[in-house]
Parts: C-alpha cells; sequence; structure tokens
C-alpha cells in the first residue's frame, strides 16, 4: 500500500473497481434486455435504450483505463520502488554527512523562507477551501430511470430508530429565514444505495398561478447509517447545475444533516415545468454500507431576494448533456474539454455573467499538496506517495482567445478530507453549498450582438502559462464542471451599439524548489499573478427615442502563493497557500473619463495546514491488533483556513465576511477497517451588510459533541 499526503483509505479503489465492471456488464446487457416497468417507473423505448447504451459503454470502457484516480475507479498503477527513485541518487559519503547535519537543514529552511517572505511582503491574507468526492467513473453515465415521486416514503425504515447524530453547517452565506413561506413542495424522495452512473429524473411543476413569490429556497435533508464515504449531490434543472453539495460520513451510525441554497437566480427556471435531475453517485458493498436518504424540497417566499433586488436574468445551459435530459450535463475536466459557443445576444442585454461550477476530485483533490512533477517520487522509497503538476491551480476564461478573467479555486474540504474527525459535527464553510464562479462577460457584450463567441474554461496549474516553460505538465483528473449563463436584459431599450475599447492580459509566475538527494528534505514555493482588463464603450437607445452611452472600466486580478516543506523523508509535511483576488468596476463619464461610480470585490484567503504520520512509538493508543504484514497509516494534523471577503459601492461596503476554521486531529486508517480517532474544530464566522444586519457565530466541535454554538445577531 502506498500512503501520503493527505490521501483516501485507497481500499475504496477495488471496490469501485468491482463495482464499474458490474456497471459496464449490466450496462451491455441492457441493449438486449427487455426494460420492466416497476411502480413509479418510466420504461425506456426500445430505441432510447439500444442509441444511450451503446454509447455509454463505450465511453465508459474508454474512460475506464484512461482516469488515473484512486477515488474514481481505474486500475492503480503499482510502481515498483528499488530505493533508486527519484532524490535517492548515489552521493560521496562526506555530502551525505552534510546533507545529514542539523546546520546543513536549517540552511535549506532559511533560503525558502526567505523567498517566501520576499515575495509575499505586503501581501493580505485569509481562508480557501479543500475538497473530495467523485462525480462518476466515466463523462458520461448509464442509462438512469425515470421516476415520479414514491408513493411509499423510503424513509419509513427510520421511524422507529435511535435519534440520529446531528451534523451541522456555518452557511458561508447566512441562513435564509423559510419560517414563513407561501408555498412548499417535496421535489424528490430517494435512496441512493448503489447509485452510481444513476441519476433520478424527475418533472418538476411551478407553484399554483395564484401564488406569488419573490424567493426560491432549496432544503437538503440527508439521513445515512452504516459506513460511507462523502459523496457529491448535484441538482440539475433543465441542463443547468443549482446546486451542488457534499454529504455527511456516518462514521458507522445513523447520521443526519439538513442545509438550504438561496437558488433565487434561477427564479425564472422555477417559473416554468422542467426536468430534475439529481444525481447521488454512491456504492453499497459489504464494507460501505450506507445509502444516503434524501428530502429535496423547494420553498417558496414572499419577500424580496437578497442579493439582487433587478429583474430576474434568464438561464441559458452552457454544458447541457450530450444525451438528454436524463444524463447530467457536466464535463469532466481535463479528461474532457469545456469549448462551447456562446449565443448571439440581443441589442438590450445589459449584463452578462458566466455561471460556472468547478470542484476538484480524485487526483486534484488536495491539489494546494502537490508536488512539481520531478519531486512527485522524491520520497516514493519511503512509503510516502504524492501527486503532481504542482501547487497551484486557477481557472481561466477565454472568449474567442482573448482571457477575460481568471479566478483562484476553492479547494474545498468535505466530511472526508483531511481527517473525518475534524467534521464528524460541524462541517468545513462552504462544502454543502458549492457556489458557482461569478465571471463578469458583460466587457465583451458587444462581441456578441452580431454573432456567436468561442468560450473556453482552462483550469491551469499556473507553470504551464509561464512563458518560460518549456514542456507543459497540465493537471490531474478531475474537475467535475457545469457552465449557466445568466442574462439581464432591459426592455426599455431599442438598440445599442459600442466596442471593446481596449483590453490587456499580464501573467506572472514564479517557481523554485529544492530536495537534495538523500536529504529527506523538500522546499517548494509557486507565485502566481493574473490580471485581465478591458474598457467598453457602450450605447443604449431606447424605445423613447433617448440615448445613454456607458463607458466602463472592468479589472480582474488573481494572485496566489504556496509554500510546502517537507522533511524526514515526507513524514513531517507544511503547506502554507495564499490566495487573493480583486475586481473592479468603473464607470467612467464618457467625454472627461472621469470615475462616477465603482464597484469592488476583494477576497483574501489563507490555509495552513501541518502533517505528522506517526510510529506506533509516538502513538497515545494502539487498541487493535495488527495481522502480519498489516499495516495501520496514523497521523496528526493541525489546519486554519481564513477567508475575509467583501464587495463595496464607492468605497461604502455592500457586505463583509469573515470566516476562519482553526482545528487538530489524529488519525489511524486501519488494517482492519475499523478507522478512529479524535479531533477538535473551532469555527468562527461574522457578516455584516448594508441593510444593518451583522451577526458573529462561534463554535466549537470536539470529537462526536458541539461543546457551544453561540450566535449574537445584531441586526437592526
Amino acid at each position: 500500500m502506498k500512503t501520503g499526503a493527505l490521501h483516501r483509505e485507497w481500499a475504496l479503489w477495488n471496490q469501485i473497481l468491482v463495482a464499474n465492471s458490474k456497471l459496464l456488464s449490466k450496462t451491455k446487457n441492457m441493449a438486449t434486455a427487455p426494460v420492466t416497468a416497476t411502480q413509479n417507473e418510466t420504461p425506456h423505448t426500445s430505441e432510447h435504450d439500444d442509441a444511450f447504451s451503446e454509447k455509454c459503454t463505450t465511453h465508459q470502457q474508454q474512460q475506464y483505463h484512461k482516469i488515473d484516480s484512486p477515488y474514481c475507479g481505474s486500475a492503480m498503477k503499482e510502481q515498483k520502488v528499488n530505493g533508486d527513485g527519484e532524490g535517492d541518487n548515489q552521493l560521496p559519503t562526506g555530502f551525505k554527512r552534510l546533507a545529514g547535519s542539523p546546520v546543513f537543514r536549517i540552511l535549506l529552511l532559511l533560503i525558502p523562507a526567505l523567498f517566501y517572505f520576499t515575495w509575499t511582503i505586503g501581501n493580505t491574507s485569509s481562508l480557501p477551501n479543500f475538497s473530495h468526492n467523485c462525480g462518476g467513473l466515466s463523462n458520461e453515465p448509464s442509462i438512469p430511470f425515470m421516476k415520479n415521486l414514491p408513493a411509499v416514503n423510503p424513509f419509513a425504515a427510520l421511524s422507529n430508530s435511535s435519534k440520529p447524530h446531528e451534523v451541522i453547517d456555518i452557511p458561508y452565506f447566512p441562513d435564509t429565514n423559510i419560517s414563513s413561506p407561501v408555498y412548499t413542495q417535496v421535489l424528490l424522495q430517494e435512496s441512493f444505495a448503489s447509485s452510481w452512473n444513476r441519476p433520478v429524473l424527475v418533472k418538476y411543476t411551478p407553484p399554483p398561478a395564484n401564488i406569488t413569490y419573490k424567493k426560491v429556497v432549496l432544503t437538503l435533508e440527508t439521513t445515512v447509517n452504516g459506513v460511507q464515504y462523502d459523496r457529491l449531490v448535484h441538482i440539475y434543472l433543465n441542463d443547468n447545475e443549482i446546486w451542488r453539495s457534499s454529504t455527511i460520513e456516518p462514521a458507522g451510525r445513523l447520521t443526519h444533516s439538513f442545509a438550504q441554497r438561496d437558488a433565487t437566480m434561477y427564479y425564472k427556471l422555477f417559473t416554468q415545468p422542467g426536468d430534475l435531475l439529481v444525481q447521488l453517485d454512491n456504492l453499497v458493498t459489504p464494507k460501505l454500507t450506507g445509502a444516503f436518504n434524501i428530502t429535496l424540497s423547494a420553498v417558496y417566499l414572499n419577500e424580496e431576494e437578497n442579493l439582487r433586488t433587478s429583474k430576474h436574468p434568464d438561464i441559458i445551459p452552457l454544458t447541457p448533456s450530450k444525451y438528454g435530459s436524463g444524463f447530467p450535463p457536466i464535463v469532466y475536466y481535463p479528461d474532457s474539454m469545456l469549448s462551447v459557443s456562446l449565443p448571439v445576444m440581443n441589442f438590450n442585454t445589459t449584463e452578462l455573467i458566466l455561471l460556472l461550477t468547478t470542484s476538484a476530485n480524485a487526483a486534484e483533490e488536495f491539489w494546494s499538496s502537490n508536488l512539481l512533477d520531478q519531486y512527485k517520487k522524491a520520497f516514493l522509497s519511503h512509503n510516502r506517495h504524492f501527486y503532481g503538476h504542482g501547487s497551484c491551480r486557477v481557472i481561466n476564461v477565454f472568449v474567442n482567445g482573448i482571457r477575460v478573467h481568471t479566478t483562484n479555486p476553492k479547494p474545498y474540504l468535505f466530511t472526508g478530507g483531511i481527517a473525518p474527525t475534524l467534521w464528524q459535527s460541524i462541517v468545513s464553510t462552504g462544502s454543502f453549498n458549492i457556489v458557482p464562479y461569478y465571471v463578469d462577460l458583460t466587457p465583451v457584450l458587444p462581441l456578441l450582438w452580431d454573432s456567436s463567441a468561442h468560450l473556453e474554461i482552462d483550469i491551469s496549474n499556473c507553470i504551464d502559462d509561464d512563458e518560460k516553460a518549456i514542456t507543459e505538465s497540465g493537471i490531474g483528473s478531475n474537475w467535475i464542471t457545469s457552465a449557466s449563463l445568466a442574462v439581464w436584459e432591459d426592455s426599455s431599450i431599442e438598440d445599442s451599439y459600442g466596442e471593446v475599447e481596449t483590453f490587456d492580459n499580464s501573467t506572472a509566475i514564479k517557481t523554485f524548489a529544492i530536495s537534495p538527494p538523500s536529504s529527506g528534505f523538500l522546499t517548494q514555493i509557486i507565485k502566481a499573478s493574473y490580471a485581465n482588463s478591458f474598457q467598453t464603450n457602450i450605447t443604449y437607445t431606447y424605445i423613447n427615442g433617448t440615448e445613454s452611452s456607458k463607458l466602463t472600466n472592468y479589472t480582474n486580478e488573481a494572485n496566489q502563493t504556496s509554500l510546502i516543506v517537507i522533511t524526514k523523508f515526507g513524514d513531517t509535511q507544511s503547506l502554507i497557500s495564499v490566495p487573493r483576488s480583486s475586481y473592479e468596476r468603473l464607470t467612467l463619464d464618457p467625454e472627461t473619463s472621469d470615475t462616477l461610480k465603482t464597484y469592488t470585490m476583494l477576497t483574501n484567503s489563507s490555509m495552513v495546514t501541518h502533517l505528522d504520520f506517526l510510529s506506533d512509538a509516538e502513538l497515545e493508543h494502539n487498541v487493535y491488533e495488527k495481522e502480519p504484514n498489516a499495516q495501520d497509516i496514523s497521523f496528526n494534523v493541525s489546519l486554519v483556513v481564513k477567508e475575509n471577503t467583501g464587495a463595496y459601492n464607492d468605497a461604502k461596503p455592500l457586505f463583509e465576511i469573515i470566516s476562519k476554521e482553526n482545528g487538530t486531529a489524529e488519525f489511524t486508517i486501519s488494517a482492519h477497517g475499523n478507522n478512529h480517532g479524535t479531533g477538535s474544530m473551532l469555527h468562527n464566522y461574522s457578516y455584516s451588510d448594508i441593510r444593518g444586519r451583522s451577526f458573529t457565530r462561534v463554535a466549537l466541535a470536539e470529537n462526536d459533541e458541539i461543546v457551544y454554538d453561540n450566535l449574537t445577531d445584531n441586526s437592526t
């Protein structure tokens, strides 16, 4: 067994492989076997079955050998270790003694520290978020099944069970008060057991015509019993992903969670009948026994939306399913590229936002701890395995080959992330609500009036964007990605004209790494800076004959600094990641170019982790006897994640959020499957906005209990 930084239990690989082979066999048989309709199940026509089974089976066989991931089901490529891996070159005895001396190691530590503080001086910092979960073994699932709302409640068996363990979250955006809805409906009740590549499709029906509502909030209740990994939940409406969430890990007991998401951005989708698809890829095996029982509901409220009080946008899917409404409209990047055509825009379009949802999984789950390719095997001879491609990631958005935006992705931490005992009572902020990245495409609106444009999403490792790079490293599998377009129009506008007057891009990448042979030491520093700026001049002609000219400057910056220090041949690992981003929109006087109005969005984040693998002698307890040649993996970890975000109009804050998580854990991955450990996590959160709402929340969780959860609401 290979072990290393932030890795999952590798035994899941074999279980996924077995399950995937069964799915492939089953999919082949479905092309010829008759489909029998059961209660609440709508049969497919034979034409549908034959066509889609052939496509999906062929693609699954290709992807089965293509995706190299411990979590998403490819064959693990074991590497023979003979003690001559990278970093193990033979050196003169005198140099070996020098490399192993304390003075030499101290000097090596001072060199990267000097580089780090030189590069980051003046930078303010504060939180990201980490991530797990596999979205599928291949880019397209096997044939889904259509279900209406079940006539029999699948949760009846749980009604007489013991009280479940409750897992809560502290949402990054404040909870919406849903205590006074004008209408509520259950959209789906389903048990997801062996549901890998089997999403559930139901028909969505909007509220009756006599119901008046302005806000839509989705709620998700999840109950799971036994042993199971955290999974991703994807919710799509008419080919648009409207919510992505992680699930809880039950840790061998009945566990319950409740989450909600303000979906008012997709308001217009909820006003019409449509197809609602829910994807929760799960496997149930003799060892992974947990089935996720979910209740998805929609709550409609007759009150103003929090963030946007103007008209609701039209939503256009950009990554629709290739095979129809029953198949998830997502892309597994980079195995499949995200390159689409943007539609021609109407002349009365005033704002254009790309809603991009993506999260890193499989070999990219903990990308912020990945090493440069030449060092990923440096400690393999000491049973420490790392992924490559470096520890920096950015999302670049191109329109007609022009880079229009760069975003720092969030490294989400889900309930199995790093050490599951960190999240047994309170999940990491954001893990129940993976919000889309908002990419402003309004600067290139003049390019879309007369013809369609080409949109391309590139998730880069930063080092490939360095103009000095000789060879490309790329990234690993896989980033589960979907995209939609939000379009605002003004019916009082009859015509418009204008142009993109100027645009400019700049990129600066610095990389430093050192790992002296036989020293057991490695330091890696990557610093990346991206900037994109546009000036757009647009004149609107209104129906009443008047005109209005708008000169706007748009500037987007994304900066990221990563420092990794590894000692003791991989047994001790420290990470500092500092991503910062800013977006500024200046409305200028068309005649004088004086600034009339400013809008600014700032995000300063940081993540600090320290991980120590423990020997048997260092463990405080070892309650499980080991079998011959069995190997437990035990480690201590400390973690601090922060994020400060604010939006400002003319320097006046619209809202400000400060979030911090600080925790420690000891965890053992047992050779007997009896994983165990301890953990504590302190959550600090504060929120304020222009409406006078202000509150703080401080919560401490230790092991299975919430010690306290204090909320102070100072709203006026």
